[in-house]
């Protein structure tokens, strides 16, 4: 690999050595204030209400053991690194239910690691990417910051593509690296942790294979010119292979077997897909509207078409710069992100958080590194410029919105207030804010809608919980019936009728209690 190993020079003299480690020293304590004021943009989002994904894989992880599904008690479609991350985040602080929902600042506080962490490592990515260009570096770290602080991309929320961030990012830092120092030992280590971390990635969040993506188009375009790539690829293929091999024995002695951790990122998805196709309400269409209205309000949808633009524009002129080299396992990485926001079948805001990786690379590559296109500079400025005022006044706006009582909150203070400790709950379906914030343990292993659509369509392992030893003594129900899009509920909803009252209301929220537990 020698595309991007600069051309050999003599050693500079310390005289000329001093300037540049003075530079150094300032570039790296911008990139640290900047990490840090991101960080700090979560301060005031430490004690908000977890959201339902939040809450569902806080439970999880607090309750990690042995047990009759996949994490212990219950289900869910997602590696296991992700719910050890919540699992340490549980243990690390205090878990409570408010007036305004269930709270954990230790969740919010690795949210923010997580976003301050990612800058410093945008910061040396750029650095490995534009050694030279001041401004294509401030440009990246400037964008990452301002999109991993914006609510537009689902700050402040804690979820699997934020977690992946910092892995993905410290991959692509590490190969790279390997790419500008072909050959000999160091290459193979910094192949070796990209594969580590890009494996590290996907273990949070099954989709994230950015680093795989841009390792495959960049080796085989090495390859394509004749250059070696089996040590490096090798190197990089042992570092992943260890790190998820490791990853399976662990959850192995946990009780999460191999076979279901397959069945449930891998397999799972491939129905779930199917599912959403052909069953999906209005409601997805909605939040497919939202997410691309956010991804244009932010300025992202404005940075990635001129910076595309411009990529292949400047890689045509000058076939043998950084831009040429880069310009398409960039593009195929960001191509791959794009899916992974469109494939997610649900479009949640913070699916947009996968972006950053591939667009701070993109904008990194479009700022011309010098002033012989002032146009292009003023372009990419001009988006940069909107994208910080846009984000940062969603910001404000998000920081001052007052706190709001929702319907799934008064369900929480109703169960808290009538129910025992030894009490079952089952939330037909989805929102496992509303289990943990009651404290009850839900009997039916799913937790989420999506999972319960495609395994237990016709809610016959419902009905079984129902009817079970370990029957619950609340079922919580949105709307008259637990039949809902996707979902054959006659049994279900006739053993609900005969053996359960209802016993409040609130919003389209129902609380049913068991029959033999009135009184």
């Amino acid at each position: 690999m020698t595309t991007l190993t600069p051309p050999r020079r003599q050693a500079p003299s310390p005289r000329a050595a001093a300037p540049r480690a003075r530079h150094d020293r300032r570039w790296a304590a911008a990139v640290g204030l900047v990490a840090a004021l991101v960080a700090v943009a979560w301060l005031p989002f430490l004690h908000a209400p977890l959201t339902s994904d939040e809450s569902g894989f806080l439970l999880l992880g607090r309750h990690l053991s042995h047990g009759t599904s996949l994490y212990g008690d219950y289900w869910v479609d997602r590696p296991p690194l992700l719910i050890w991350l919540f699992g340490l985040a549980g243990h690390l602080g205090p878990l409570s239910a408010t007036a305004v929902g269930v709270t954990a600042p230790a969740v919010k506080l690795m949210g923010a690691a997580a976003s301050g962490v990612s800058v410093l490592l945008v910061g040396v990515l750029a650095s490995r990417v534009a050694p030279a260009s001041r401004w294509p570096r401030r440009a990246a770290v400037t964008l990452a910051a301002v999109l991993l602080a914006s609510p537009l991309f689902g700050m402040p929320e804690a979820d699997g593509e934020l977690l992946a961030l910092p892995f993905v990012l410290g991959g692509l830092a590490a190969l790279v690296a390997a790419l500008r120092d072909p050959g000999g030992r160091r290459s193979l280590v910094l192949a070796t942790l990209a594969g580590a971390s890009g494996a590290c990635a996907l273990l949070v969040k099954q989709n994230v294979v950015d680093v795989l993506v841009f390792a495959a188009v960049a080796w085989f375009r090495c390859r394509r010119r004749g250059e070696r790539t089996s040590r490096p690829a090798a190197a990089f293929g042992g570092g992943a292979l260890a790190v998820v091999g490791t990853a399976v024995v662990l959850a192995a002695l946990q009780g999460t077997s191999p076979a279901g951790l397959w069945d449930a990122v891998v397999v799972f998805r491939l129905h779930a897909s199917a599912v959403i196709g052909s069953s999906a309400t209005r409601t997805t269409t909605k939040r497919l509207s939202r997410l691309v209205q956010a991804f244009v309000r932010s300025g992202a949808a404005a940075v990635l078409v001129v910076s595309a633009t411009l990529v292949l524009t400047r890689a045509r002129r000058r076939a043998a710069t950084t831009v040429a080299t880069l310009r398409w396992p960039v593009l195929a990485m960001l191509g791959w992100e794009l899916v992974g926001v469109a494939g997610g079948g649900s479009y949640w805001l913070h699916y947009l958080t996968g972006l950053v990786p591939g667009l701070a690379l993109l904008l990194c590559l479009a700022v011309p590194a010098s002033g012989r296109a002032r146009w292009a500079g003023g372009l990419l400025a001009a988006c940069l410029v909107y994208a910080t005022a846009a984000n940062v006044l969603a910001w404000g706006q998000h920081a001052t919105a007052p706190a709001q009582v929702t319907t799934d909150d008064q369900v929480i203070s109703y169960l808290r207030g009538h129910a025992g400790r030894s009490d079952g709950v089952v939330v037909a379906f989805g929102h496992p804010d509303i289990v943990t914030g009651s404290g009850l343990h839900c009997p039916y292993p799913q937790l989420w809608s999506l999972p319960v659509r495609v395994d237990d369509p016709r809610l016959q392992q419902l009905e079984q919980t129902l009817s079970g030893p370990d029957a619950p003594r609340w079922v919580v129900v949105a709307g008259d019936s637990v039949g809902s899009w996707g979902l054959d509920a006659a049994g279900a909803q006739r053993y609900l009728q005969e053996h359960y009252v209802e016993q409040a209301t609130y919003g389209d929220w129902h609380i049913w209690q068991r029959e033999g537990g009135i009184g």
